[in-house]
């Protein structure tokens, strides 16, 4: 069965977005997003009203659209929720750890490691590789929680990550020390020190935070 165009034109705004053509904090009209798009006015409308609700887009009367601005708040506002989130998630992994996603995951990430040290700086192919395997973990820990709710919320959160990511500067030495921290975290949930595994995923969200930050200041 063929999707709802509304589905259509809000999964091609996220491709849109994640690709780069659309760039945070510009305005775009309705007409010029169906002509991004591909889809009819309707649509996006419908669309719209999602991307809006997730704090993807702000609709200004008499101006526009306008893509979410990565600021200070927009950081502050993911990165917060993403702690409080998160930090619940370690706790209930420790509790019954899922240990074919850790296993996986610590593989994936030793090699990343591994390859980042190596790497040049600005490797936009293992950039992304990293990414990928960041929102794997974090997503995957979430997941386990087991509620819809808390899922479907943290599923915007996540958008706004990969955002604040993909428009920040992430370079490979970044990348290696991202990895090591997330090394921290998969070996104390497998050890099922529930101390130690809030303490790494602190850690290693804070500091995230505090480069995005800086990413923004700096910028």
């Amino acid at each position: 069965m063929a999707q709802p165009l509304r589905n259509t034109a809000y999964k091609n705004f996220k491709q849109k977005l994640f690709d780069k053509s659309l760039l945070p904090g510009a305005f775009v009209s309705q007409r010029e997003l169906c002509e991004i798009l591909e889809c009819p006015m309707g649509a996006v409308r419908e669309a719209l009203k999602r991307l809006e609700a997730e704090g993807l887009i702000n609709l200004l009367p008499q101006r526009g659209i306008q893509i979410a601005d990565i600021n200070v708040k927009f950081i502050n506002e993911a990165f917060q929720f993403r702690l409080m989130i998160e930090l619940d998630a370690v706790r209930r992994m420790v509790a019954e750890p899922d240990k074919a996603l850790l296993t996986s995951l610590l593989g994936k990430t030793q090699d990343l490691k591994e390859r980042a040290v190596k790497a040049d700086a600005a490797d936009v192919a293992l950039m992304q590789e990293g990414l990928d395997v960041d929102l794997e973990l974090h997503a995957g820990l979430v997941g386990a929680i087991g509620n819809s709710l808390v899922a479907d919320t943290y599923g915007s959160i996540d958008d706004r990550i990969r955002l604040i990511r993909l428009n920040g500067r992430f370079y490979a030495t970044r990348l290696a020390e991202a990895m090591d921290e997330h090394l921290n975290i998969i070996a104390a949930l497998l050890d099922r020190d529930e101390d130690a595994s809030v303490q790494a995923m602190e850690a290693h969200i804070r500091t995230s935070w505090r480069r995005s930050l800086g990413n923004e200041v700096n910028g």
